[in-house]
This record gives structure tokens, sequence and C-alpha cells, in this order.
């Protein structure tokens, strides 16, 4: 199965509007890994191909019945092509920001520099956070400020134990990210 045809392509937009998830598993299987390429060369990430990728399909199962789709194909290389644009217009818009900051931060006295350090700080993670995608975003705020445990917004979101693991990671991972720039813009 390298492809979908046509006929077929009809035929399981048709299935899976009615929430068939046979249907939803074939066009997962075969247009994911070719999705997966295409975002991993676009990025350069496997983590946020893959999240990208999961986004597109989880989107395309809640909007099953709704979405005007005419070609699978399309439809969903055309989400990637948005997904991807969102991404990288995150990414620059971060980098400004933080561009910008190196450059106008002078601190005028060591207790100031530790309140506008603090302020910056809390304003860089909620940047990072604000970059990743809603559902991540969400989990990862349940998690750290709400202090839920796994299970409990694992039965909040209607989602696995691991999917609530993976959000986590996946948020860390980006604070990590953005604290290094952080912290080596402290250090000058």
């Amino acid at each position: 199965m390298s492809s979908i045809q046509p006929e077929e392509s009809l035929d399981l937009i048709n299935r899976l509007k009615l929430g068939d998830t046979a249907a939803y598993e074939k066009i997962y299987n075969v247009l994911s890994k070719e999705l997966l390429g295409l975002a991993y060369k676009k990025t350069g990430d496997k983590v946020i191909a893959q999240e990208l990728v999961q986004n597109i399909f989880i989107s395309l199962w809640e909007k099953r019945a709704t979405a005007d789709i005419k070609d699978l194909r399309n439809y969903l290389f055309g989400s990637l092509k948005f997904a991807i644009i969102n991404y990288i217009r995150s990414e620059v818009i971060a980098n400004r920001y933080i561009e910008h900051e190196q450059i106008t931060y002078r601190p005028n006295s060591e207790d100031t520099s530790s309140l506008v350090g603090l302020k910056d700080l809390s304003e860089i993670i909620e940047k990072s956070l604000n970059s990743l995608p809603e559902k991540t975003q969400e989990v990862f705020r349940l998690s750290r400020y709400s202090h839920q445990s796994t299970k409990d917004i694992s039965n909040g979101l209607n989602i696995s134990e691991k999917a609530v693991e993976y959000h986590i990671t996946r948020s860390l991972k980006r604070i990590r990210e953005y604290l290094k720039n952080f912290y080596i813009f402290f250090l000058l």
C-alpha cells in the first residue's frame, strides 16, 4: 500500500466521516511516513516533525465529520504545510524576541538585574510554552501549574498516560531549549 487511489480516497473519506477507525488507520498507515519525512526535511527536528504529523492526524479525526475533504493527500499535505509555516513563524518570533532582549537588556544594579532576570525568565517560559501545540500546552499547565497527576490528566483529557508523558516531555524539552538561550544571555 504505497498510495491511495482516487476511488479509494473517496471511499476512505466517506468512511472516515462516519467514524470508521479502520479507514482512519489505513489513511495513517499509508500517508504518515511520507508526511513525517516532509516535516522532518522542513523542520530538521525529528520530535517536532512527529508532533506536527501527530497533530494533523488528531485534527483529521476530530474534524472528520465536518471537514470538507475532496482529496486526502492534498488535504493532509496542505495541513502539514500550514503547520510547518506556523511552527517556523513561532520560532522566528521567539528568536527575534530573544535577540531584542539581548540587545536592549542593560541592568542598573544587582537587585534590579535579579528582578528583571526573573521577569524575563517567566516570559521565556511562557513564550516557550506558547510555541507548542495547544494540547501540549494544556497538558503541561495541568501537570505543573495545577499539580494534576498523569492519571488525572489522562482521564480528564481522554488521552493515554503515555500521551500525557509525551506532552510533558516535549514541553520540558522546549523550555530547556529556550532557557539555554536565556542562560547564555543572562551570563552576558
